[in-house]
């Protein structure tokens, strides 16, 4: 099994080369967060991962589902992959005070 470092991918660089807008909306379709700030989520999800907080089943299995978390529903463990983790980077990097 071979393994792709988002980190030293050139390819990488937007995050929109990590989850495609296509991708996002397949697998949000027929959800209602009460708004559509879809990459927020993601970002915010994967965040909440990294901190061991719990962020719901919906957002979980969609956030799973793009392989940016890992999930063993036998411990209850969530890890952040290494796509997660690059997604977290990308979403944050321009940000002001950040």
């Amino acid at each position: 099994m071979t393994h792709k470092c988002y980190r030293r991918d050139p390819s990488a660089r937007d995050i929109t080369d990590l989850v495609s807008d296509e991708q996002m909306q397949a697998a949000f379709k027929g959800t209602n967060f009460g708004h559509t700030d879809f990459r927020g989520l993601l970002a915010q999800g994967c965040v909440k991962a990294l901190a061991g907080w719990h962020q719901g089943h919906t957002l979980t299995t969609i956030l799973q589902e793009l392989r940016l978390i890992s999930w063993n529903k036998q411990v209850g463990k969530i890890k952040v992959t290494a796509k997660g983790r690059h997604y977290i980077w990308l979403a944050f990097k321009g940000r002001p005070g950040v």
